[in-house]
């Protein structure tokens, strides 16, 4: 079958997005000028890509068409420590060790154009992954009901999600079918098409439609199929597609002669449902894209010397998959206890009705995720045929401690990112654009409330029945394991434009 260039494009950075993890699970820039800055643009219309965080830049810019590669290198890891000296029983270790994810190297391509359109407006087109998370742990292992008696397993996995080890066997069916890789692959596309008329001789407003395709893909879950109000639906499915279409608005203007102000909003975009993985993300398998709004401006400060200034506000906390708590203490008694006993007693006890506590849920557990807020500083020295560069950004990582374990799967905790790069015009029509990214390590430590109980197998079975009350005994404590999260980044783009 023959495909377009457009549309082959757009499948390359669909199936290359997911290593993004920078902002969150978003990108701290997007074309190789526009990162160099430290991702600040949104009143500096550097390229195309400028419809990436505010479509009213497209009506100042040249006839011009620009694609670009970026080779992204995200390390990702965990440590889990030793329960305390004094635990009593567990529902949920990760056996200790530390893991790195397997894969470090993401080749992520770009694509973006601008026309005018008479002599006040302009349109354009672009590519770009504007999120993603990809994680994947080789080996280790987790124990499921420590210290109790004939409920008690061990399963491969950092999530349990593969066969039986350690000869003790599964009574109650926690673990997967050798599956010991645990992790997540998530890439989203944009394709924006925009729309960008001046106003007067120094401002200028955009619109832009936002098509946008999810690709999702969970291994190594298994083992909490059965607290799940769908269990066929959580792990081990392959990849699912969701879709979605949005809208973003922008503003641009001068303020006096050496000053330009930007803003832009995107709404939050309500996604179809990834459907064979309903019954692991909340609201069954709800994954929107979270409100987005961006403030900037832009200085010239002498001839060849500009500086850019970004505000990015991230609205994780809005979308129930990302922003859920993990409530341990309504998991295991509205959840867990209910469903062991039905599955160990046959039926005769327990409950394997749907729970609001349930994964899958509409108040099921998610990621926890915080809104996070973005300060991007960058600037610019143009000469004659070069442009240097250099830029910073930083803000507060999404993830609170107490949410630790699930966010193994999606370790987003960088927080500052230094930039620089380079532009030069081959000719009057070809110019080159490079930049450099480093985002060194944050570690957020935290611990797996799962891990050490004030139940035994008895208060359990009291609490299955309704007879013993365990609501507060599931909850953080000073002997719960200790599970710290890393990541650091490396990232090249390169890009070349033509104008025309």
């Amino acid at each position: 079958m023959n495909r377009s260039p457009v549309a082959l494009l757009g499948a390359l950075v669909l199936a290359s997005a997911p290593a993004f993890a920078t902002n969150g699970y978003f990108s701290h820039g997007y074309s190789p000028a526009q990162k160099a800055m430290g991702g600040a643009g949104t009143a500096l219309p550097l390229d195309g890509l400028i419809a990436s965080i505010n479509p009213a830049g497209m009506v100042w810019l040249e006839h011009e068409t620009a694609v670009g590669l970026a080779l992204f290198t995200p390390i990702r890891k965990y440590e889990a420590g030793p329960r305390g000296p004094e635990a009593s029983n567990g529902i949920l270790s990760i056996t200790p060790g530390q893991r790195v994810s397997h894969n470090e190297f993401f080749p992520i391509p770009g694509f973006a154009m601008s026309r005018p359109l008479g002599e006040r407006s302009a349109w354009g087109l672009a590519f770009y992954g504007n999120g993603g998370m990809n994680t994947e742990y080789l080996g280790n292992s987790a124990i499921f009901g420590e210290g109790m008696q004939g409920l008690s397993a061990t399963c491969a996995g950092s999530f349990g999600g593969g066969e039986e080890i350690g000869g003790q066997g599964d009574p109650a069916g926690f673990c997967g079918e050798d599956r010991s890789r645990a992790g997540v692959d998530m890439a989203i596309l944009f394709v924006a098409p925009s729309i960008a008329r001046r106003l007067g001789e120094h401002s200028s407003v955009g619109l832009e439609p936002l098509f946008v395709v999810n690709r999702f893909a969970a291994q190594g879950l298994a083992a909490f199929a059965q607290f799940s109000n769908s269990p066929k639906q959580v792990s081990d499915r392959g990849h699912d597609f969701s879709y979605g279409v949005g809208y973003r608005l922008g503003f641009m203007t001068g303020i006096g002669q050496a000053l330009s102000f930007g803003a832009s909003f995107q709404a939050a975009i309500k996604m179809s449902q990834f459907k064979d993985y309903a019954g692991l993300f909340a609201g069954q398998g709800n994954f929107d894209i979270p409100q987005t709004w961006n403030l900037g401006l832009a200085w010239q400060l002498a001839p060849k010397h500009q500086v850019a200034v970004d505000y990015q506000q991230i609205n994780y906390s809005e979308v129930v998959s990302v922003g859920n708590p993990f409530d341990s203490n309504a998991f295991v008694n509205q959840c867990a206890i209910p469903r062991l006993f039905y599955a160990m007693s046959g039926g005769q006890s327990g409950s394997s009705d749907p729970s609001p506590a349930c994964l899958g849920a509409a108040t099921g557990p998610g990621f926890g995720w915080r809104d996070m807020t973005v300060y991007k500083l960058g600037y610019q020295y143009q000469g004659q045929r070069s442009s240097w560069r250099v830029g910073y950004s930083w803000s507060k990582q999404p993830i609170p401690a107490q949410e630790i374990l699930f966010n193994v799967l999606a370790p987003g905790v960088v927080e500052k990112h230094y930039t620089l790069g380079l532009g030069w015009r081959l000719n009057d029509q070809l110019r080159l654009d490079a930049a450099l990214m480093y985002a060194p390590e944050r570690p957020v430590q935290g611990r797996n409330p799962l891990s050490n109980t004030e139940a035994d197998l008895l208060s359990l079975g009291g609490a299955g029945l309704g007879l013993v009350d365990t609501s507060q005994a599931f909850g953080e404590d000073d002997q719960d394991q200790s599970i710290l999260l890393n990541m650091k980044q490396f990232e090249l783009s390169v890009g070349l434009s033509w104008r025309y």
